[in-house]
């Protein structure tokens, strides 16, 4: 028994003298959970030992100390949530779910900006009661627990101003994410957005850490009262998303260097390809026959309107020229998935093979772009 411990433990002292390191690196996600772990229970540990403590049989209302104006609780953040989800859900199902989504992220949102007004507003007047008044009992606050001058936080509470910073932030990460579905300029455009808005904010936090700086040393906070609204700002978010529509849309592309080849001797207008050493052309690869003929290139179909025989199973050669995921799709009047086909990552050829389907009129739409789309008649 002795000696099975003992060549065990010689196993296990080899691991760390002579280590896999294969295994070793496969561990590492595993530390890094357990860090996690433990830094968390390190801080919910500090939270309920923090003093002053209030405990009770029943759930204590919290008590803000005096001159310090809270706001209750809300449920603006869970509701916020519950829209942004309705918006990626209907993103990602289509049709009518996404106007739905954009319309409960919208409701949500300006509930949570009523809120936050009203929350403001009422910190606002409070601190506008002068100490002792006779107001103040009637509003619910201590006597003498607002000192401040009117329109100021109490003293040692330093407030910045209100900010246009968080609302470009997220009009920069709704276009950022618009990019991410409809992919090409769109997504880089979305991320130049997301950088600006953020360095406008790194920088307005570090003029505000600065004045709270100097606050500390002469007890007035001077950061210039309220802004005013960044108009240079929200033009060059119009400015993006107008690029962005119009290059994704193809509406108005770049220009593109297109190589011409030149046809070979005697051929029916047929291009060639550069020879080999022996200057015998190479042929150029073919596209397969197949009933309907697709083709993708930036990140619109070239054709907006197909044709294909109803009542048969029938092929649909799938031409992806650009260098992102595509596919077909095709959709009944109702919007009810008929067939999808497996994405492409171009440039690719890929065939599809389509079920029987009744004769009448399908969209066709990529579904990971669904602003390419088109009809397809069957007859």
């Amino acid at each position: 028994m002795i000696d099975e411990l003992w060549t065990g433990l010689l196993a296990f002292a080899g691991k760390f003298i002579v280590p896999d390191w294969g295994s070793l690196i496969g561990l590492i996600p595993v530390g890094l959970l357990a860090i996690v772990f433990l830094y968390l229970t390190w801080t919910a540990y500090r939270f309920a030992t923090a003093a002053p403590t209030r405990r009770g049989m029943r759930k204590l209302p919290p008590v803000a100390p005096a001159g310090i104006h809270m706001p209750g609780p809300s449920f603006a953040p869970v509701l916020a949530a519950f829209g942004a989800f309705m918006l990626m859900f209907g993103m990602v199902t289509g049709g009518i779910w996404t106007y739905v989504g954009i319309i409960v992220l919208i409701i949500t949102l300006l509930y949570w900006g009523r809120e936050a007004l009203r929350d403001y507003d009422q910190v606002a007047k409070h601190d506008a009661v002068p100490a002792g008044d006779a107001a103040v009992a009637g509003a619910g606050v201590p006597a003498g627990a607002l000192p401040a001058p009117a329109g100021t936080p109490p003293p040692g509470v330093h407030i910045p101003p209100p900010s246009f910073r968080p609302l470009l932030v997220s009009i920069a990460m709704t276009i950022l994410v618009a990019g991410l579905i409809f992919g090409g300029w769109a997504l880089l455009l979305g991320i130049i957005a997301v950088v600006v808005t953020g360095l406008g904010w790194l920088r307005d936090s570090r003029h505000e850490y600065a004045a709270v700086e100097a606050a500390d040393a002469t007890g007035h906070l001077d950061l210039g009262g309220a802004p005013s609204w960044p108009k240079a700002t929200f033009a060059a978010l119009a400015v993006i998303v107008a690029a962005a529509l119009l290059l994704s849309s193809n509406i108005m592309p770049l220009v593109q260097v297109v190589p011409v080849k030149s046809a070979a001797p005697g051929a029916s207008g047929a291009p060639a390809a550069s020879g080999g050493g022996g200057g015998v052309p190479t042929p150029a690869p073919s596209i397969p026959a197949g009933d309907v003929a697709v083709t993708a290139q930036g990140i619109v179909f070239t054709a907006s309107t197909l044709e294909g025989p109803a009542g048969r199973a029938f092929t649909i050669v799938f031409n992806n020229l650009d260098p992102v995921p595509h596919n077909v799709e095709i959709k009944d009047g109702s919007g009810a998935s008929k067939f999808k086909g497996a994405l492409d990552n171009g440039p690719a050829v890929t065939v599809y093979s389509v079920d029987p389907l009744p004769a009448g009129q399908y969209t066709f739409v990529c579904s990971v772009h669904p602003n390419m789309t088109g009809t397809l008649t069957l007859k």
